[in-house]
């Protein structure tokens, strides 16, 4: 039921930002106001002020190009308005995105993170690296962002993964994002990075975090680490992938047979080769 609801609100966040219509909200009554003004009132901690402010930079969707948004060729955004709508995305999603479900927003602005991550993603700014990792959670198209930087990206995911003020969404989101990396760069990484991903990869196999109370939230974070080592291929990942296929977890006793049979299952055939989903019975 937890899942469900998580998967509602996400969804229904997605649908509030689509209609918005970012164009749409570009020069509303009044006259243009310069990127500096701007830049100031996203650094406002009032959400309505912000929620004004981003709807005066012009924003577009090309489902053409890799990332999808864009501002328009002829809007060239000024480090000042950079720098402030990073700031704000940064801001909105520590105060108000918890594995990607809303809280303390009183109803208003709900989809304002998801509005902040696109501008965000178009800015293409590295600056912006550890704020996207704030919304990790959310999804393809910020993790497809974050790739796009290169392997600078993996101290702060693994943060981010190891964080404790990371919910279960932002912790599985970290490790697809890690296992993305781990295909794209292989050996190319310097040893210290993929000794980081190893080393985050053992945390969550082991026993899951005491934040996880929920069986579910233990399983899809068991299951990610799964997929992480076996896209790993290290030798001691691939020693705790047997021991769960052959031994079990301690997770297992907490959920239905059928779903720790599943996650069994895919330990094995991490073993062989990687894996990214249970199979489907």
């Amino acid at each position: 039921m937890r899942q469900v609801r998580h998967l509602v609100v996400l969804a229904g966040l997605a649908a509030l930002a689509a209609a918005s219509a970012p164009f749409s909200l570009a020069g509303q009554a009044g006259p243009a106001r310069s990127q500096a003004e701007i830049a100031r009132d996203l650094r406002s901690h009032d959400r309505d002020t912000v929620a004004r402010a981003l709807g005066e930079v012009p924003l577009g969707y090309d489902p053409e190009d890799l990332l999808g948004w864009k501002f328009p060729p002829d809007y060239v955004v000024a480090p000042e308005l950079s720098a402030a709508l990073i700031s704000a995305m940064d801001r909105e999603a520590r105060l108000h995105m918890d594995g990607c479900t809303v809280t303390g927003v009183a109803g208003r602005n709900l989809e304002l993170s998801l509005e902040l991550l696109h501008y965000v993603i178009a800015l293409r700014d590295p600056a912006g690296i550890p704020a996207l990792v704030q919304m990790i959670c959310s999804g393809q198209g910020v993790r497809q962002a974050l790739l796009e930087f290169g392997p600078a990206i993996v101290p702060h995911v693994t943060e981010w993964a190891r964080s404790p003020d990371a919910a279960r969404g932002d912790v599985t989101g970290a490790l697809l994002t890690l296992s993305s990396a781990v295909e794209r760069w292989g050996d190319a990484m310097p040893a210290e990075m993929r000794g980081s991903i190893k080393d985050v990869t053992m945390l969550h196999l082991g026993p899951p975090q005491k934040r996880f109370v929920d069986p579910w939230d233990g399983r899809y974070v068991l299951q990610r680490a799964i997929s992480l080592a076996s896209v790993m291929r290290d030798p001691d990942l691939l020693m705790v992938l047997d021991g769960i296929a052959e031994e079990g977890h301690e997770v297992f006793g907490d959920l239905d047979p059928e779903v720790a049979a599943g996650l069994r299952d895919m330990a094995k055939r991490g073993l062989a080769a990687p894996v990214r989903e249970m199979r489907r019975w």
